[in-house]
Parts: C-alpha cells; structure tokens; sequence
C-alpha cells in the first residue's frame, strides 16, 4: 500500500527519485512543499507540468523549468505516479483557472477537475490532495510515489499533517500580500 491515513496525519510509501527523466512517462501528482501545512499541489503529464498557483497559471510547461525551481532551494517534493488512462482535456481544464486568489479556487481544483472527467465521478467530492489520493487508492490508480530533496525514515515513509481549506486560503493569502 502506498498511502495509508488517520484522523491527524498521512503517510506515503516512497522512493527516492533517481533522475528526472523518470517524470517524463506517465502521469505524477506532485506535492510541493511536501513538509508545508499546506504543501503546493499540481501535476505532470508526459513530461509536461501543470500548475494553479498565486503567482501564475502553467499549462504543459516543460518539467525540466520546474526540476530546476525546485532543485534552488532544495524544495522537498513528491511525486505520486498514477495509472494513466489519457490526458484528453487537461490543458482545458489548468487553463480555464486564473491565479489563486482571484476567485474561491485552490491549486487543487484542477486535478480534481482532471480525474472526475478522466477517472471516476467520485473524485468530484474531494477538497484536498490526500482526500484524491485516498479515493485514488481505493480505485487502485496508485503505482507508486517519488521524492525529491525528503528526508525518509528507515521504513521508507514520509508522514504529512493533515490540513483543512482554511490553511490552504491563510496561505494564499499570505502568499499574495508577499507579492503586493
């Protein structure tokens, strides 16, 4: 099992990642971030990276930009790979959203989006990643997770505090008074 959870926390079983090019096959939810209450959520398609943040939209951006943003600061990453069925529609749907905090949305809304059309109508009730990876694995989309710049314990596992919608509008906002 790859993902495992209770009330207060989440844990995912991972490897680290052995080379970028990994990311370039597939499709990889990734969690940026990862140890940030709450962490950065976007995804990579074919080697394509797909984001909804404060600062700015990406819709298919090379992943070699991202890997080198993440790589500066050491920035803990994971990457969960998910059993692809097609990725029709995704460049639609990152790019009907603009920046956060120019409406209600959360960077997650596009991945929830992405698996209701692709994957199952369930996936429409989710409001945060590890409510997507729990439906995830119960459809057993999940093969398995990356990291990046993490330090894992001795069982290879990574244990991340849950956090609620009201986290994730603190930190838009903040992010964005940053930026004023």
């Amino acid at each position: 099992m790859i993902f495992t959870e209770n009330k207060v926390n989440y844990t995912l079983k991972v490897n680290p990642l052995s080379s970028p090019e990994e990311l370039n096959k597939g499709l990889w939810i990734v969690i940026t971030g990862a140890n940030d209450i709450p962490p950065h959520i976007a995804l990579i398609a074919g080697g394509e990276y797909y984001s909804v943040s404060a600062r700015n939209v990406k819709v298919a951006e090379p992943i070699e930009k991202f890997i080198k943003a993440i790589s500066r600061r050491s920035l803990p990453t994971l990457f969960v790979g998910i059993k692809p069925m097609h990725f029709v529609g995704l460049k639609e749907v990152f790019g009907k959203y603009p920046t956060l905090g120019n409406g209600d949305h959360t960077c997650h809304w596009p991945l929830r989006d992405f698996f209701t059309n692709v994957y199952s109508p369930e996936f429409a009730n989710v409001h945060l990643v590890f409510e997507l990876l729990a439906v995830a694995q119960k459809q057993d989309l999940l093969i398995e997770c990356r990291s990046l710049f993490v330090d894992l314990k001795n069982d290879k596992t990574i244990t991340l505090l849950k956090y609620t919608n009201e986290h994730i509008k603190e930190r838009i906002n903040s992010i964005l008074k940053i930026n004023e």
